[in-house]
């Protein structure tokens, strides 16, 4: 049984998947609104004036640590709403969304941290050396709270994302379009025009979202190839604690007191295309000898039929491939 074929072991009706998603939607604006009106309390805010404050405003007041955490506390919900829909909705094991391995596999979400995380730190290096526009920003009373935040709150927001799309999204698909390579389109397709209200793309264009794409793309074949989430939770986990903690810039969707602070004019650079050119096929050629993965032609573009399975649910046998 391969990764997709995960979603045999529990139920699968689209008024299931319909209430699932219902729910967890719900959830995270709920979370969302509570976490805004808790940010505004805790520096003070009157109730009577929670709706005269601009969200810029509510950031200039909080200030940058603050207002990050009220941003990834429905994250936090979502994570936990994802899961019992897996285990009370779908009536699946929850592992059975993260990996057709019995546990977690921890050195393969190490090992894809490590790689990209050198690639960016070199990138990050590199830039800084040749340019004027990376400047020096620490802060030492409020990137400690920081570092807090992105290594044990942000990666539960990345989660989030993996479960949602690569994991939730992909197995669920397949019911629908039977073969993995138009799931994976979808589900990249989808991944990035949610990303769309981002100020990143109202800063460097609709052309950002052609890398939105590609790094869907590329985290969804890790997914399918490797029949679970650790490679793609690895690359996303390292990705976004660089953008949080090392660098970061005053218009992205996530502003932070990192280390340093790109002062250049927002442009789509070289660098993110040697990332998707360059970077994604090396890891994946990597991988595939590391993993000694199946024959790609097989794996993406044979048709997958789901069939009820008598495998008592949440026997180890339900994850083994």
């Amino acid at each position: 049984m391969n990764y997709l074929q995960l979603a045999a072991l529990g139920k699968r009706s689209y008024l299931r998947y319909a209430i699932s998603v219902f729910g967890v939607v719900s959830v995270f604006f709920m979370a969302g609104q509570f976490a805004y009106m808790l940010g505004l309390y805790v520096v003070g805010v009157p109730i009577s004036e929670w709706m005269n404050y601009s969200l810029a405003y509510s950031r200039h007041l909080m200030g940058n640590n603050l207002f990050f955490i009220i941003n990834l506390l429905p994250f936090v919900a979502l994570f936990f709403a994802i899961l019992l829909a897996i285990k009370y909705i779908h009536q699946r094991p929850i592992w059975s969304v993260f990996s057709v391995r019995i546990q977690f596999d921890w050195k393969r979400f190490f090992l894809s941290f490590s790689l990209f995380g050198i690639f960016l730190c070199g990138g990050l290096i590199y830039t800084y050396a040749t340019s004027d526009a990376i400047k020096w920003n620490y802060h030492a009373d409020s990137f400690w709270m920081l570092v807090g935040i992105s290594f044990f709150i942000l990666p539960l927001q990345t989660a989030v994302e993996e479960l949602l799309f690569r994991g939730y999204m992909l197995q669920g698909s397949i019911n629908l379009f039977k073969k993995p390579i138009i799931s994976i389109v979808v589900s990249s397709v989808i991944f990035a025009s949610l990303h769309m209200e981002n100020p990143e793309v109202e800063k460097l264009g609709n052309s950002i979202l052609l890398y939105y794409f590609a790094s869907g793309l590329f985290m969804a074949l890790l997914t399918v190839l490797d029949d679970g989430l650790e490679l793609s939770l690895g690359f996303h986990t390292v990705n976004n604690i660089v953008g949080a903690l090392l660098v970061t810039n005053n218009w992205q969707v996530f502003q932070t007191d990192a280390l340093f602070l790109d002062t250049s004019i927002p442009v789509i650079g070289l660098d993110l295309w040697i990332i998707v050119l360059v970077c994604f096929p090396i890891l994946l050629l990597i991988y595939h000898k590391v993993y000694k993965w199946k024959s790609w032609k097989k794996v993406l573009f044979t048709s997958i039929e789901l069939t009820n399975t008598d495998h008592s649910v949440g026997s180890e046998g339900d994850f083994e491939s």
